[in-house]
Parts: C-alpha cells; structure tokens; sequence
C-alpha cells in the first residue's frame, strides 16, 4: 500500500513539474527582438495541449499545439523598434510571463579569438579604453547581448545556454568587445535597441564558422535597408 502511494505521488509529482511552460534561455527576460519582422518562439509544455502566446503590443492572442513529448513553436509579429520595455505571455493552462524586453536589431556575432575576446579583457587585462566603456556601460540603456556557453555537438540542439544581459559595469566585461563596438555604431546610426548573441569560441575550426547568403542594400525615404538571408553550410 504504501509503494502504491508513494509511486502515485511520484507520478502525480511529475506531473506538476512538466505543467508549466518552458523555454529555452535564449528566449527571457531582457532580450531584444528583430523589429517589424516574425519571430520564432519555441519550447515545451504540457504533451497536446493547446499553448497560447500574448504580447504587450498587441492585443492579438497567438495559438499552436504541443506534440506529444510537449514541444511547440510559433511566429509572432514584432512591432517596430522601441525603447519602451515590452513583455510576453506564455499559457499552457499554466501562465509564464518574460518581461523588460526591447525591439530593434539583432545580430550573431560568431567566430574564434578576435571575436570572443572580452571588453574586460583577458586575465584582468581590459582591452584599449575598456575601463572608461565599462565606467559608463549603463548609458547603454538599448544595449542587450547574451554569451552562448562553448559546448560541442555533432548534432544540431534544440536549446543551449545562454541569457540575456543587460548593460552595466557587472555584465559589460564579459560581452565580446568587436561586438560590442559594432553594437555601439549601430545604437549611434540607428537610435535603436540593439541585441548581440555572441557565440565565438578562440581556437576552433573555423569551418565550424563558415556562412554563405546573399545580401541586398536599399535606400528608401533617406533609411538604410540590409537584407541578408544566410545559409549555415
């Protein structure tokens, strides 16, 4: 009887657990969405059930349908860019809300050393300037960027590790200092938020790297327009 009720409580138990909505940590709170585009969301919830997605732009309600092992994806519209934080509704029957999100442009800043290499430096080294950049890192109000942990897999994954960060002089040291600078150009040029994902690894092959796309450049009403549609070989 009593191996009967403890297996219950353990089925009962998991349950529980796999009710709530996950997501992977690419997709949280602080992270900077591509403006005036469709968005892909992703994660798991409870197997077959029906997962809505509600955003604080819109009063539009998204809907899909989990498969049997609880995993689901979505498109969602972004709106245009904007300071202003935003947040988004996740529902399985069980609500998870991610907030302090921004809209603008976003950018995966990939590659080996010269690329990974730190605004604070390496061995408590700050690069050129560094120690002024991180004085002032909170100026960066539109400023986001999330490390991806260097992990390696012959297969492609269906999550990695990696959060969103905000700027301060706390995060700053550990976001990748040419994207950084390019991020800074961009906050100058555009006057809009903008989102690093920094997956660089010093040392690795660089085939793992490698990318090939087209691209387009257009100039309309004075604003500059960059397509880019990108192949991963």
């Amino acid at each position: 009887m009593r191996k009967s009720f403890l297996i219950l409580m353990g089925c009962l138990l998991t349950s529980l657990l796999q009710a709530k909505i996950e997501l992977p940590e690419i997709i949280g709170d602080h992270m900077v969405l591509q403006q005036n585009s469709e968005v892909k969301l992703w994660g798991k919830a409870k197997s077959n059930s029906a997962v809505t997605v509600k955003t604080s732009w819109d009063t539009q309600t998204f809907k899909t349908q989990s498969d049997k092992n609880g995993k689901w994806m979505i498109r969602i519209s972004a709106p245009l860019a904007t300071y202003n934080p935003q947040s988004i509704e996740f529902s399985d029957g069980e609500s998870l809300k991610i907030q302090n999100i921004l809209v603008g442009e976003v950018w995966f800043c990939s590659g080996q050393s010269n690329m990974e290499m730190p605004v604070g430096g390496l061995c408590n080294n700050p690069i050129a300037g560094g120690n002024e950049i991180i004085t002032y890192a909170s100026n960066y109000k539109g400023l986001r960027f999330a490390k991806i942990e260097q992990k390696v897999s012959l297969e492609p994954q269906e999550t990695c590790r990696g959060k969103w960060m905000v700027s301060n002089p706390e995060n700053l040291p550990k976001c990748s200092a040419t994207a950084f600078f390019f991020a800074e150009s961009i906050l100058k040029a555009l006057d809009v938020p903008v989102g690093i994902i920094d997956c660089s690894w010093g040392g690795s092959r660089v085939e793992g790297w490698l990318l090939t796309g087209t691209s387009a450049l257009s100039i309309q009403n004075g604003q500059l327009g960059i397509k880019i549609t990108i192949y991963l070989i």
